[in-house]
């Protein structure tokens, strides 16, 4: 494939240094669905890109200014719109979703054109390794007849590798020195489809400077993927019967993965910093932390078995927690459009499923004495890694 072939060459310097300045980007961000004016400027070169994941569609934006050694980025846009793309539970792409896709790369499209300017020929339109198992043709066939472009699907690897570099600080301050994030740090995203993760690599050659490289993995079990098997277990019972069905059967397969992973790729347990992605994440910090809005929110293995058990027990009362102690209008405004994506994006069944996946994630990578951080935008990561690479080609 081109762009994997493309990051594969690319030098460590080049990956470290421009793909994505992260810690300058997170300032940038902003609140999903909001926009913000752009600044008129001659020196500027607009950017953006859409991605189709199980999660929905996301978009972002770029801002290029060329003049020093490396080009200089500035997020200035960026949005999601949740959808329901994950697979039905017979293994099918529901017949509705190409429809509900094409629109919302039509919306972001328009708005990425007039509201930010983006010239037609710098958007570019990628598909998630999850939805490209197996290529929804109608989908594929929509969106080019809607738009005029093509989606390209990026395979698991590369996916994972742009999740990597595009959500991992290049760095970060440990008293007073600065130490490589991604030479210390797993990334682990859950979302609907699948479970991936990896770490960036320093690989000393004996006749060849140092260069990084990419462990990666890729599983096949995700929160709606795991919600279908459960329910077909069980066929129309209530959700009492299915929560005791998640419970007796403990996301044993996806364990069993994660545990032929390791053996292989030992950065997986050994490395001490988590960051974590993936709708079921963000659900799980949405509702167990509504008022913490930074851009990495820590967490505990504590916390994840505390929501697979409270989201076990009463769906109910932990998708409607009481927001009277945040005192800011406006943070409280965000809390409450989060929670309300929350409630529209999950069945309490796929909420059930996918907090035994995360526990199960937990408890067999080991996360009991690790630093974890949810990645509260570590889903426009691989958009946005995406995007870098095609500036001056």
């Amino acid at each position: 494939m081109t762009l994997k072939m493309g990051l594969s060459v690319f030098s460590s310097h080049k990956i470290l240094g421009s793909v994505l300045s992260w810690a300058f980007l997170l300032g940038c961000w902003i609140s999903p669905g909001k926009g913000q004016a752009i600044q008129s400027s001659k020196s500027i070169n607009l950017y953006a890109g859409i991605e189709l994941s199980a999660e929905g569609a996301k978009a972002v934006a770029l801002r290029v200014s060329e003049g020093g050694e490396e080009p200089a980025l500035k997020l200035i846009y960026s949005e999601i719109i949740h959808l329901a793309l994950g697979r039905t539970s017979s293994g099918s792409f529901a017949p509705q979703a190409a429809s509900e896709a094409t629109q919302a790369v039509q919306k972001l499209m328009t708005r990425l054109r007039q509201q930010y300017q983006v010239p037609a020929e710098r958007i570019y339109l990628i598909g998630s390794s999850g939805l490209g198992a197996n290529h929804p043709e109608e989908l594929v066939g929509m969106i080019n007849k809607a738009t005029g472009k093509t989606l390209t699907f990026i395979d698991a690897e590369t996916d994972v590798q742009l999740s990597i570099v595009g959500t991992i600080p290049r760095r970060e301050k440990v008293g007073d020195a600065w130490i490589d994030s991604r030479g210390s740090a797993v990334l682990i995203e859950v979302d609907r489809d699948g479970t991936q993760g990896g770490y960036q690599l320093l690989e000393y050659l004996p006749s060849a400077p140092p260069r990084y490289n990419f462990v990666t993995m890729s599983i096949p079990l995700g929160t709606g993927s795991y919600a279908n098997e459960i329910s077909r277990a069980v066929g129309g019972a209530d959700l009492s019967s299915f929560v005791q069905r998640v419970k007796t059967s403990g996301a044993v397969s996806l364990r069993q993965a994660l545990r032929r992973e390791s053996e292989s790729k030992p950065g997986l347990i050994s490395r001490k910093r988590v960051y974590l992605t993936g709708d079921i994440a963000w659900a799980m910090a949405t509702l167990l932390y509504p008022g913490d809005r930074e851009p990495f929110v820590s967490v505990t293995s504590q916390d994840i078995a505390q929501f697979a058990e409270k989201i076990a027990a009463s769906p109910r009362d932990l998708l409607n927690p009481k927001l009277a102690e945040i005192r800011d209008r406006q943070l409280r405004q965000e809390a409450e459009w989060e929670l309300e994506a929350v409630r529209n994006t999950f069945t309490p069944q796929q909420l059930v499923a996918g907090a035994e996946l995360l526990k199960a994630v937990s408890a067999e990578l080991k996360w009991q004495d690790k630093k974890i951080s949810f990645a509260r935008f570590g889903h426009f990561g691989r958009i946005s890694s995406y995007v870098r690479l095609q500036v001056g080609k």
